[in-house]
């Protein structure tokens, strides 16, 4: 993607480093420390069709399926097909990969860096780096497992490696830690030519998204009221850590007073931003690649030749898209069933192709029975493409072209339904008590102004003053369409605690048929059935870690 990463060298962020250099020669040549730090930021996600088949984590939730039957990892996760044998979204080599050269920086590296070959000012960005990025590993690995084998040092072969699970909430303390001291170190911001390296923000806004986690009902249950591996002691104040974690963010001030993050408002908005790299206050942190066209192809209509169809947005999504009123979309109401895709919610439009959608200027999306796009194995399963990332600048056929992309790690609008959901939780839809500045209301309202949508002044109808429950409903809606394939729902419907509900039922999608007379006919369908029993709210270690490791203790039901 566009923006290169570059310091001192010409190595960008997905350079592979020179492997084995003696750290002497590192810590004396700026290029190769920047080579050596650039490289670690490799094993962040990658975001998109990053998982086998090239299939989209969106399609092993009720959010998409993939287009071809029985070819990706998504649709094996999403059915069952897992254990810990067989593990899905598996990263766990990788985080200890970033996790053991982080430390290699800091304890061989970053104390021999010499004043002459770095200024002192520069050695700490770079350390600040080194601890925003062990967070999010650890972090990685929190998240899927609960608590994890914790490692705080370089460990040689020669050190005892059989290291147990810490407590779920001694994990959230030391990550929480390393982020309040990258925070300490870190800039606001960075030169256009270093976009993509961890900032202030990114250090304070990875703390928030943990200590939500920490606060949500996987992890903080009153009927568990201690803290182990799977989850942590209980106590309802880690809302209130939560909230104000998040507002931090939210209030962080550039020198000159102004607030550093905004929602992104400029040209088309909502969908603008994630292929936006410069002057984008809503990027917090990206996962920075070259330009290219792979999204675009690996999820392009099938009447584009080449093109895979990939993610296909399921019908159960599609019909969470209100109104631009502000009222739900009901195939109940005749006037909302007879032309089901206009006056909705304009992210629905500017996330998800449909059929009439206009794409690439002029072709018109054909997903009716004998539509174009319906046509040979790879077209959508489910009636609807994918339209979220996607470019129309990003062409794979003549004319080709390539072009910037923006996979969003840490992004504003992720940070105000994080307050409001935290707010909510602790105080209520309605108020500040703590002078944060925002109510978890207001909070959602600017997500939702946003997006376009026009009517009511709050935009929240079904939310009384001070309903708790309602405005709980609201925000995970809100989350469900502002943060669509952005690869929260699988995470969001498991801490809540509502995923042997969500994704323990089929997904569906629309068939369509077009009548003589020129409209359309729709029936909801079955397209995939799927699974989702109790223990798979958290991941299993891999059976080859368990093997290794004789204290490492395999979660619940695994």
């Amino acid at each position: 993607m566009g923006g290169s990463l570059v310091s001192c060298s010409d190595e960008t962020i997905d350079t592979t480093p020179v492997e084995f250099i003696p750290a002497s020669i590192i810590c004396g040549d700026s290029a190769k420390i920047a080579q050596f730090v650039n490289n670690i930021y490799s094993y962040l996600p990658k975001g998109y069709n990053r998982l086998g088949g090239n299939s989209m984590v969106a399609a092993a939730t009720d959010e998409a399926v993939h287009a071809v039957k029985g070819t990706s990892e998504a649709e094996l996760w999403a059915t069952g097909g897992w254990d810990a044998n067989y593990t899905r979204d598996n990263t766990f080599s990788d985080c200890y990969t970033g996790i053991r050269r982080s430390f290699v920086f800091e304890e061989q590296i970053f104390p021999y860096i010499d004043d002459i070959v770095m200024t002192p000012v520069g050695k700490n960005l770079y350390y600040g780096q080194m601890l925003f990025l062990r967070a999010y590993f650890n972090f990685e690995l929190l998240k899927r497992y609960g608590g994890y084998p914790l490692v705080k040092k370089s460990l040689s072969t020669n050190e005892d490696l059989q290291i147990p699970r810490s407590t779920y909430d001694v994990c959230v303390d030391y990550i929480v830690g390393l982020c309040d001291e990258a925070a300490g170190l870190l800039p606001l911001s960075h030169v256009d030519n270093q976009l993509g390296r961890a900032t202030k923000g990114a250090a304070l806004a990875l703390k928030a998204r943990v200590l939500l986690y920490a606060a949500s009902p996987l992890f903080n249950d009153s009927s568990k009221p201690e803290d182990n591996p799977e989850h942590g002691k209980y106590n309802p104040a880690k809302w209130e850590k939560a909230a104000e974690a998040s507002a931090a963010v939210i209030n962080l001030k550039n020198t000159n007073g102004t607030n550093v993050y905004a929602l992104y408002t400029a040209g088309t908005g909502y969908d603008a931003f994630f292929y936006i790299l410069t002057s984008n206050s809503e990027i917090i942190l990206s996962r920075m690649e070259a330009a290219s066209n792979t999204v675009e192809r690996l999820n392009g209509p099938v009447s584009i030749t080449n093109g895979e169809g990939g993610t296909c947005p399921s019908l159960d999504l599609v019909n969470d898209y209100g109104m631009i009123t502000g009222v739900p979309f009901d195939w109940n109401n005749p006037v909302h069933a007879a032309n089901p895709f206009t006056g909705r919610d304009p992210r629905f439009e500017k996330s998800i192709l449909y059929n009439g959608a206009t794409w690439m200027n002029s072709m018109v999306i054909e997903t009716f029975e004998g539509g174009k796009d319906l046509a040979g194995n790879k077209a959508t399963r489910s009636g609807f493409y994918l339209r979220k990332f996607l470019n129309i600048n990003a062409r794979w056929n003549a004319p080709t072209g390539t072009t910037q992309h923006c996979f969003p790690l840490l992004r504003y609008g992720e940070i105000l339904l994080n307050y409001a959901e935290a707010m909510n939780e602790a105080y209520g839809p309605d108020v500040d008590p703590k002078g944060y500045g925002i109510t978890a209301r207001a909070a959602v309202q600017l997500i939702r102004k946003r997006a376009g949508l026009t009517a009511n002044t709050d935009l929240l109808l079904n939310v009384p003053a001070g309903n708790k429950d309602a405005m709980r409903d609201a925000v995970r809606h809100e989350r469900r369409i502002e943060l669509a394939f952005e690869e929260h729902r699988h995470l969001d419907v498991r801490r809540w605690k509502i995923a042997e509900s969500a994704f323990n039922r089929p997904v569906s999608g629309l068939k369509i048929v077009k009548n003589s007379n020129g409209t359309y006919t729709y029936t909801s369908q079955i397209v995939e059935q799927r699974v989702f029993t109790p223990e798979m709210y958290l991941y299993p270690f891999p059976q080859s870690e368990i093997s290794r490791n004789k204290n490492l203790i395999q979660n619940t039901g695994w």
